[in-house]
């Protein structure tokens, strides 16, 4: 695990696609009525950004209206005067939050004196947990967290999304917890009532118990430009066992090794960077390819777990090698890694990766979308002490029909707080141990051939059901089995398919087209009208089944 891989505008950037009302009421509750007299520099400051970001950004009101960002600007101009100095940089931090791009976010300036809370937290699959601590609060290392001053952890990680410049969930859940350790951002937020006592309920070994925590200093200086991350290289960290090789080697942007004893090539990637003392990172996958094609490996794992980005034009030379090594570039021999810190030009690499390879994505949804704006600039607020990042390139997925919010993972391997503390990794682990059950269609088929629609329709739910297949739609691979079955002239057997296919996703109109066209291909032309009928009800405008009916004589 990196203690520096953060870079300043993540620290304080992480977006909400609404202003977190009830967070500046409760602040407001404990703030002066007076105006305060920094109020005048504030209002420039905010004259600036409204003038100069819509010019700046290639597409500023893409995920929200201009009228909405408008409304917005003039509510946190009409507050200011009656802002303590932290609710004011919140309220700027919630407003460039609106835009949902994460590269347009605030990043406070040093001399802004943001401070710290001697605490690392994570948001683990069982719950917000203290990961790492400094030496004065090592006995809450492993805690978990119930309440996180005047809100459950919960509700903290939900007000603080709107400070957090985001384009989905799991970009907070990486970020979220960062923002909640520093005090003046907590204060903005309504979310403490003394920020100089931070109150704390927490879980350990079954106990509950309530502490406070004091912020332990100012995030340091560096050089100048915006705010450091925390060193947490002494702290003392939950985990009680080795590092898994993801966290080997933490001041390493890229590292590989080849381990004999599984047959896996792994290359650790944290930042799409060039090698050292080049402009290009293709030494290191000449190296990376010539060992692989030494060893001839069972398998590579590309971990972009941790990789927040880089120059994204480094991307494509590993990908073409990876093409030129067919038995390389299978599903059961190519992994990548990924999970909410793959961003930036990691998201470009995974994008490439998914679209012309055949590797098999592990771990949880990346931070980012698919298309996405970057290449910030800045534009310097001296009044509220902080440097707003402006988004000024677009850079596009490979289809450009593509509007996800993050690329799943086919194998979902959530990281909960025990396998951390135990050194196990999840992704490494269901790539080592992959699944040795009959593939689901496998199953589905044999049943179905046994006159079993019950077991058939069984192995279907069993996988959906499974952790791993959480973010994995099995619609279009039944519906090709159909189709298979169909060109075998097993036509029977392909309704079978088809009709459990709607079974399983009755909102599908694909699903029940194809369905309509087996049964009429059976000669059942009132049940395939019916199937095609039923498509159009789930979309109107599903042209397949629409001119199916036409083609039937009977209206849609």
């Amino acid at each position: 695990m990196r203690s520096a891989a953060l870079t300043t505008w993540m620290l304080f950037s992480i977006t909400s696609p609404a202003l977190a009302a009830d967070g500046h009421r409760a602040a407001a509750a404990h703030s002066a009525s007076v105006t305060n007299p920094q109020a005048a520099a504030w209002r420039e400051d905010l004259k600036t950004l409204v003038r100069e970001l819509p010019r700046r950004h290639p597409a500023p009101f893409l995920h929200v209206s201009e009228a909405a960002w408008d409304s917005a600007s003039a509510e946190l101009d009409r507050r200011l005067p009656g802002m303590t100095r932290d609710q004011a940089l919140v309220g700027f931090m919630q407003l460039v939050a609106l835009l949902s791009d994460a590269h347009t976010v605030v990043a406070p300036d040093s001399a802004a004196g943001i401070r710290f809370y001697p605490l690392e937290l994570y948001s683990f699959e069982d719950g917000l947990f203290v990961r790492r601590a400094d030496a004065a609060h090592a006995d809450l290392v492993g805690a978990r967290v119930l309440r996180w001053g005047r809100a459950s952890a919960d509700s903290a990680l939900a007000r603080v999304a709107s400070i957090v410049s985001h384009e989905n969930e799991w970009w907070v859940r990486a970020m979220g917890p960062f923002d909640l350790t520093m005090p003046e951002l907590l204060d903005g937020l309504g979310l403490v009532t003394n920020m100089e006592r931070l109150p704390l309920v927490v879980e350990r070994a079954g106990h509950v118990d309530t502490v406070i925590v004091a912020p332990a200093g100012a995030v340091a200086s560096q050089h100048g430009h915006g705010l450091a991350p925390v060193d947490m290289d002494a702290w003392a960290t939950m985990r009680e066992a080795p590092a898994p090789w993801w966290e080997e080697r933490p001041d390493e942007p890229m590292w590989w090794k080849h381990d004999p004893s599984t047959s896996t090539l792994y290359v650790c990637m944290r930042e799409v960077s060039p090698a050292p003392h080049s402009f290009t990172n293709r030494s290191q996958w000449n190296e990376i390819f010539a060992l692989a094609d030494s060893v001839g490996p069972v398998r590579m794992v590309i971990d972009l777990r941790e990789n927040t980005g880089g120059n994204g034009g480094l991307n494509r030379y590993p990908v073409q090698q990876i093409i030129r090594r067919p038995w390389l570039d299978r599903p059961d021999h190519l992994f990548v890694v990924i999970g909410r810190l793959t961003f930036s030009a990691a998201q470009q690499f995974t994008n490439l990766l998914e679209a012309w390879t055949q590797a098999t994505l592990v771990g949880e949804p990346t931070g980012q979308r698919t298309s996405q704006y970057g290449d910030h600039r800045p534009l310097h607020l001296d009044g509220i002490q902080a440097t707003v990042q402006i988004s000024s390139v677009f850079h596009q997925a490979p289809n450009e029909f593509d509007a996800r919010a993050f690329v799943p993972p086919r194998i979902y391997t959530p990281l909960d707080s025990r396998s951390y503390r135990l050194g196990i990794d999840p992704a490494l682990h269901a790539i080592l141990q992959p699944d040795t059950t009959a593939p689901v269609l496998e199953s589905i088929q044999r049943a179905l051939v046994a006159g079993d629609s019950a077991g058939a329709e069984r192995a279907l739910h069993t996988a959906r059901d499974q952790v791993a297949n959480h973010f994995r739609t099995f619609e279009a691979d039944v519906n090709r089995l159909g189709y298979q079955l169909l060109g075998e002239g097993k036509g029977e057997l392909a309704v079978q398919v088809f009709r459990l296919n709607t079974r399983a996703y009755p909102e599908s109109a694909n699903a029940w087209d194809s369905l309509g066209e087996a049964l009429l291909g059976a000669g059942r032309r009132e049940d395939a009208i019916a199937a095609y009928r039923q498509a159009v009800r789930n979309n109107s405008a599903f042209t397949p089944s629409i001119e199916a009916l036409r083609r039937l004589g009977v209206s849609p």
